[in-house]
């Protein structure tokens, strides 16, 4: 195989692999600072995402349109979570309050219209 076909080959193989993978299992200690947060946007749009809690508002990164992605955040004490998320193209909405203690693993479901959004244990 020509050397210039074997270096094309593994550019697209490297293109489609994909750029995030699963949150690896927490340890104890990590776990006991910690919220996982899996995010699944359903909509075509990306979404810009911030969680805000009585604590103030933290920048959780983006999620491509119809992409997954796992974000870890900082939580030392028990108290509500609210998702911030800014599509893109436009929108913005704000999730309902959830009570989360350090530990938890969560599911935000970002839909189309964003009020349809929820988060789920």
């Amino acid at each position: 195989m020509p050397k210039t076909l074997a270096a094309v080959l593994l550019i697209l193989v490297a293109a489609c692999a994909p750029t995030r993978s699963a949150a690896p299992p927490l340890s104890e200690e990590e776990s006991a600072e910690v919220v996982v947060l899996r995010v699944e946007n359903l909509a075509f749009n990306d979404a810009t995402l911030h969680a805000i809690s009585p604590g103030g508002r933290i920048r959780l990164g983006r999620v491509r349109g119809r992409g997954q992605e796992t974000f870890r955040i900082r939580w030392s004490v028990p108290r509500d979570l609210r998702v911030e998320i800014d599509l893109l193209a436009g929108g913005r909405y704000t999730t309902p309050g959830v009570p989360v203690s350090p530990g938890e693993r969560l599911e935000l479901i970002i839909e189309e219209p964003l009020s349809r959004s929820f988060i789920r244990r």
